[in-house]
């Protein structure tokens, strides 16, 4: 036998075999990040400013694209505080960890956000904590 007919019949069934595995192995490449959606919820707290205790809390919104980036945005219903912005990231087991910076008055705190997400596509839901040099608080929410 030739060496150009035996390395035909070699490559044609190499090429079909590699031609039949390829949609398997970019099927991977193409899930969903688990925990991607959009969320709404309350927060709640207590800050300490000049040594007066103020209870703080309101409302959350929050989007996780499809790398886990979390953006989002907090409102205040009671204590006074400014419309403030989130950050984070959510990692693939669910884990938040992120900031805010929130003004009341002339005092901004700058807190950390930790949090546990579960669920999937319309169904997600967080809860977690905040802290800042000024005060500590909670925080939950579900699928819009």
């Amino acid at each position: 036998m030739k060496l150009g007919a035996w390395s035909a019949r070699l490559i044609l069934p190499v090429a079909s075999i590699l031609v039949l595995l390829s949609p398997l192995a970019l099927a991977g490449c193409n899930k969903t990040y688990p925990y991607q959606g959009s969320l709404t919820g309350n927060w709640t707290g207590q800050l300490t400013i000049l040594g007066r205790a103020i209870p703080i809390g309101g409302t959350l919104s929050m989007d996780v694209d499809g790398k886990g980036v979390v953006s989002g945005k907090l409102n205040s219903t009671s204590g006074g505080a400014n419309p403030a912005t989130m950050s984070g990231q959510v990692d693939s087991a669910g884990n938040l960890t992120g900031t805010v910076s929130l003004t009341i008055g002339v005092t901004t705190s700058v807190s950390n956000w930790q949090g546990k997400m579960n669920g999937s596509g319309k169904s997600l839901g967080i809860q977690g904590t905040w802290t800042s040099q000024h005060g500590s608080g909670t925080f939950s929410a579900t699928s819009k």
